[in-house]
């Protein structure tokens, strides 16, 4: 609790650093007000082959930004494009534009550590475009912190979106599995004990099968049965006709005889008919029993890892916020100051 309370504070604390200095500015504007020292210094030849300036710049900046950025500060989209659709790049000359179009990102914001800020050069066609520069480097950082800091924000909030989802339904999975597992145990004991689940499982199959087999046997025995009814009646009907007068009273009387016979072996198949089809859909309701127990065994499982999974996504990214890489934080640059020399 007390590890969670310390990422929430640091999660509100970057949330202020990105967030207040937002109030009032136009939208992707850069915030940061910064000091532009033109110098004079011209780079000696080693320095120019050093520094290794794009065809066609005449001027670059020299700034430190806090952090230990890597030679790629603006990751997971087009770093030029970044750069190009800020504020302060729409007030770049069109040379300037196309310099920065044209070349590698890696050739304009190259940059070292050194201590616990980073050194970056951006070029320009001018003093004035190279400023420009700076500024739509700085408010392209500024808008991918935004949005670094934004991602986890929406992660956070799907990741306690799905703990309250589970929480809420996993009691009345564990309810019905708990109600499933008392019936079931109830049923098994009484029927199968001591056999176990599997066995138990396997015996109410074959019993399904049994009943099935049963029920295909009484339809053939009463279809045979009410074929022989049919027939003593059509015989019985005819008793006082004239074609009747050719069977004798004692074989009239075996007729009557053998209806009432047949009457009971139908009324006998017809009771093993239904009691076996009680018998089967018993066995039915039981394996549906016992395979909704399983599958709310499996579910009340599987909640309880999307539950730690969500939980545990929850901790990395509030640890993620509250303790966030250079990328993820309004850029700083050194004394909001920025030196700018001629390239010759």
């Amino acid at each position: 609790m007390i590890k969670s309370r310390k990422h929430q504070l640091g999660i509100v604390l970057l949330l202020a650093c990105i967030c207040v200095p937002l109030l009032g500015a136009e939208p992707n504007e850069a915030t940061i007000e910064l000091e532009f020292e033109i110098s004079s210094a011209r780079p000696s030849m080693s320095q120019i082959r050093s520094l290794r300036p794009p065809f066609g710049s005449t001027h670059f900046a020299k700034l430190y930004i806090r952090g230990r950025w890597n030679s790629q500060p603006i990751k997971d989209e087009d770093p030029v494009l970044a750069i190009l659709s800020t504020t302060a790049a729409r007030a770049m000359s069109p040379t300037q534009r196309e310099l920065v179009s044209t070349l590698p990102f890696k050739s304009i914001d190259f940059g070292k550590a050194r201590g616990n800020h980073t050194y970056f050069r951006l070029f320009g066609v001018g003093e004035y475009d190279t400023q420009k520069m700076v500024k739509a480097f700085i408010e392209a950082l500024e808008n991918k912190a935004n949005k670094e800091v934004q991602h986890y924000l929406n992660k956070i909030k799907e990741s306690k979106k799905k703990i309250a989802e589970v929480k809420k339904e996993l009691p009345e999975k564990q309810k019905q599995l708990k109600e499933a597992e008392l019936k079931f145990k109830e049923i098994k004991n009484t029927r199968y004990s001591p056999d176990n689940s599997n066995e138990t499982y396997r015996k109410s199959m074959e019993t399904v099968f049994q009943m099935d087999k049963t029920l295909d046997t009484l339809e053939i025995e009463l279809a045979g049965i009410q074929d022989k009814l049919k027939k003593i009646l059509k015989y019985r009907q005819n008793k006082y006709a004239d074609d009747a007068k050719k069977f004798s009273s004692e074989t009239l009387d075996k007729l009557d005889q053998m209806y009432v016979e047949q009457l009971i072996e139908l009324s006998s198949a017809k009771s093993r008919q239904e009691a076996a089809v009680q018998i089967r859909e018993r066995e039915k309701e039981f394996l549906v029993l016992f395979n909704r127990r399983i599958n709310l065994e499996e579910e009340v499982k599987q909640l309880k890892r999307d539950l730690g999974s969500a939980e545990n996504n929850l901790s990395i990214f509030e640890n993620i916020l509250a303790n966030p890489l250079p990328e993820m934080r309004p850029p700083k640059v050194f004394r909001n100051k920025v030196t700018i020399y001629p390239v010759r």
